[in-house]
């Protein structure tokens, strides 16, 4: 059989991408070399906002305030159509910045933000700097739930899911892709192929000799348990956040460390995000310890994704260098990509997330 397209990467932006293709009536397959959303998609902590938006580039805000306009409709169809609750649900998102304290001030006047202690937010148990800001229609998804959900409707769109599987070939003809074949020595021939390879993005690539300004970042968080839910919304610090679930655990998040390929759990990182829950909410110094996972995620040098056509090839895409954005624009991503390939106009232009874009390289955000 041959495929309208072929999706490598089976994480959020393969599976949603992959999804919106398949809605739009082609054929499609995708491929991972392990079980779909099992990296950093299933770690991820799932606020459905943006990090910093103070320093965002202006693209990367646009692409997030869209996902943000989606969400609501994206997590009732999966639902619907699969039955899963992805617990979509508004938090609220307390933003604590000391070491930008008066950037984050600045923003927060700018776009009529309130501080926190112009809210009735409750401050008795946390440590909530002046000048903090409140978000109070931030949502977040729970993405093991989501991966599951996308996981079912790819199924039940017909989308073909292999999983545990390597590719050994790349076949290229006169700038065009022809087929892959796996290590089983299994060929797989489409019409278009996309990759959404997240942190190996660079590494896939050189099959086709291409080259990705894309390397993983290792974020680890943990998960513990309190008898009292202290804060019911989100909190963020940095780089650090704390998400209560509604099933009473809580999340702490997350490292950012640039380790390669190494995606193992560490004492010293599960023990600095305990302090850091505890200097915010002293009471999780008590807590029940659940777990600890990591994650690579993928970073771009600006900060934005790569999203668009490979250059020097007629049917070779892009999806991937997220970072920490993954699940927030997942949605808007995928509509962006498939309003490409499919000749629709969009909500912006996809020139903004080209793999050959020119590039001021800064601080990752």
């Amino acid at each position: 059989m041959k495929y309208d397209y072929i999706v490598i990467g089976g994480g959020i932006i393969g599976m949603t991408t992959a999804r919106e293709i398949a809605i739009r009536g082609a054929s499609v397959a995708v491929l991972d070399r392990q079980l779909f959303g099992n990296e950093a998609s299933r770690v991820a902590g799932g606020i459905l906002s943006p990090m910093r938006p103070w320093i965002e580039n202006r693209a990367s805000i646009i692409l997030s305030e869209q996902a943000k306009t989606l969400y609501p409709d994206f997590t009732l169809s999966l639902k619907n159509e699969t039955g899963i609750d992805t617990e979509y649900v508004k938090s609220g998102l307390i933003i604590i910045n000391k070491k930008h304290a008066q950037e984050t001030k600045n923003w927060a006047c700018k776009n009529k933000i309130q501080f926190t202690e112009e809210t009735n937010v409750n401050h008795s148990k946390i440590n909530i700097p002046e000048h903090s800001i409140l978000l109070p229609e931030i949502f977040q998804v729970r993405p093991p739930l989501l991966l599951k959900a996308l996981y079912k409707n790819l199924k039940n769109l017909s989308v073909n899911l292999f999983e545990n599987s390597k590719i050994s070939r790349i076949a290229v003809n006169n700038n065009k892709f022809e087929y892959i074949k796996l290590n089983n020595d299994k060929e797989l021939f489409a019409d278009h192929l996309i990759f959404t390879t997240g942190a190996w993005s660079k590494l896939l690539l050189n099959y086709i000799n291409k080259d990705a300004d894309v390397k993983p970042i290792r974020g680890q968080i943990i998960c513990v348990r309190s008898d009292n839910l202290i804060a019911d919304k989100i909190i963020l610090d940095g780089s650090y956040y704390y998400i209560p679930r509604l099933d009473g655990n809580i999340l702490l998040g997350s490292t950012m460390e640039d380790v390669g390929f190494d995606n193992e759990t560490t004492e010293i990182a599960r023990n600095r995000l305990l302090d850091w829950g505890s200097s915010i909410i002293p009471e999780l110094a008590d807590a029940e310890f659940i777990g600890h996972w990591s994650g690579l995620r993928p970073a771009t040098n600006d900060g934005k994704p790569i999203i668009g056509a490979v250059p020097n090839f007629k049917n070779i895409y892009i999806n991937t260098g997220h970072f920490r954005k993954g699940i927030l624009q997942a949605p808007s991503s995928a509509k962006l990509l498939t309003d490409y390939l499919f000749d629709n106009p969009s909500f912006m232009d996809i020139n903004s997330f080209s793999l050959e874009r020119t590039t001021n390289t800064k601080k990752i955000a």
